[in-house]
């Protein structure tokens, strides 16, 4: 059999329509299972854009109740990063009981970064989770908050009820920090972006006797967090007669904890860590 020319026109023409469309069905078919919250809640805005909460719930059926719940804030300096990039621990901890909710907050740009800012998104989200705990089915009374790098220090800043002001703060029930930026004092990692103002957003200088028990996930090659800065930061909170336990993984570094592709060991260690650690607090 001979294939005419006008043959091979007419397949060459009709591959140049079907692999085009072919590469958008298989785009959007991974885009299907990528992992997606159950809702996204709006709970703020920032000049004139929406701040959500990436809602990701227990399995109703195997809930007796209002669930703890865990409010996360991502990294990336204050100024890139998304909430995606937790979306791994979501998942995780929803499996096993515990709501969680990766929170977007405003990112600012090179050095120009709003860490006040950033802050006080942070508390409005802890507060909208408070407020909207009944309608979300979440126990206001167990309500933790963590992150890692720049999103643990807006954890740990919640903890410490940064900034300061006339009247107290809400604060988590408990705190659960991945590699966090806990000292922004002049000449350590990211000071020289708040440099102006860096003692009301340094958690570490700003631990009293309210700041609430906490966990610490950290590497110890982590050249943003040193060993040294977890360990003085727990012994600032024991000496304020509060509870804080440093989770150190040998080897690892700043960011050891993510696990984009479901091949990261450290997602299932660092979750177990966290799990026996919230479930001693109700002990």
């Amino acid at each position: 059999m001979i294939l005419t020319k006008e043959f091979w026109y007419f397949l060459i023409g009709a591959l140049s329509v079907l692999l085009p469309l072919l590469v958008v069905v298989a785009v959007k078919k991974l885009q299907w299972l990528e992992p997606r919250p159950d809702e996204t809640l709006v709970y703020t805005r920032a000049g004139d854009t929406d701040l959500r909460l990436h809602a990701f719930y227990p399995d109703s059926a195997d809930t007796g109740g209002q669930v703890p719940a865990l409010l996360l804030f991502h990294g990336g300096r204050w100024q890139y990063g998304g909430p995606h990039s937790l979306y791994p621990q979501c998942r995780y901890f929803a499996a096993r009981g515990i709501a969680c909710f990766s929170a977007e907050y405003r990112l600012g740009a090179q050095s120009r970064v709003d860490v006040r800012g950033a802050v006080e998104d942070a508390r409005r989200a802890l507060h909208y989770l408070r407020d909207n705990a009944r309608e979300l089915g979440i126990d206001p009374d167990r309500l933790y908050a963590g992150g890692g790098s720049s999103g643990g220090h807006l954890a740990a800043a919640l903890g410490a009820a940064l900034p300061p002001g006339d009247a107290p703060a809400m604060r988590p029930a408990a705190l659960v920090l991945y590699n966090p930026m806990l000292d922004l004092s002049p000449g350590k990692p990211d000071s020289h972006l708040v440099v102006d103002y860096w003692r009301a957003v340094s958690p570490l200088q700003q631990i009293d006797e309210g700041y609430p028990p906490t966990l610490i996930l950290a590497g110890t090659e982590d050249p943003e967090v040193p060993v040294a800065t977890v360990r003085a930061f727990c012994d600032a909170v024991r000496r304020q007669g509060g509870r804080c336990e440093a989770q150190l993984y040998e080897g690892q570094s700043h960011g050891f904890y993510h696990d984009s592709e479901g091949r990261n060991p450290y997602l299932q260690q660092t979750g177990a860590h966290v799990l026996a650690f919230l479930t001693s607090l109700e002990g």
